[in-house]
């Protein structure tokens, strides 16, 4: 399948996996290589991005704010690395990244982009979501601008 079916495939079955509190997300339409889900605040969203060039895909929460906010949202994360890695697995890691965003993800090895594999990467972004999303909703509030 193309890619921007891929990515529409994948936010609607996210959709399904997910409890009703949490199913009510936006969604920044497909572009030819990413989709970004977020809750309310653009500049921090789920991101799934299909880097063909590099045969990778990364499935990842980013924080697009200022400096500071995005260091915060890290350090947040960091505090609950272990527990969260215990969820999500060893591969999911929390860091700086570029023009001062910070993003906590996990890279995965392209597939070709079929049924099975976008059943795969969805129930990968699902747990992301339920496991992330409680901790940004409960602790974040003190310091979201």
């Amino acid at each position: 399948m193309k890619t921007m079916e891929f990515l529409e495939s994948l936010v609607e079955l996210v959709r399904q996996q997910l409890p009703s509190q949490l199913q009510d997300f936006s969604v920044v339409e497909p572009t030819r290589s990413l989709v970004k889900i977020h809750y309310g605040i653009p500049a921090v969203h789920y991101e799934v991005w299909v880097q063909r060039p590099r045969s990778e895909m990364e499935i990842g929460l980013h924080f697009e704010s200022d400096h500071l906010t995005n260091i915060r949202y890290m350090e947040l994360l960091k505090a609950r690395v272990d527990e969260i890695k215990s969820s999500l697995g060893p591969r999911f890691s929390v860091e700086n990244w570029d023009r001062g965003w910070t993003r906590a993800h996990e890279t995965v090895v392209l597939e070709a982009l079929t049924d099975d594999f976008v059943v795969e990467s969805s129930f990968k972004l699902s747990t992301m979501m339920r496991t992330l999303e409680p901790i940004l909703t409960q602790e974040v509030n003190s310091f979201v601008a």
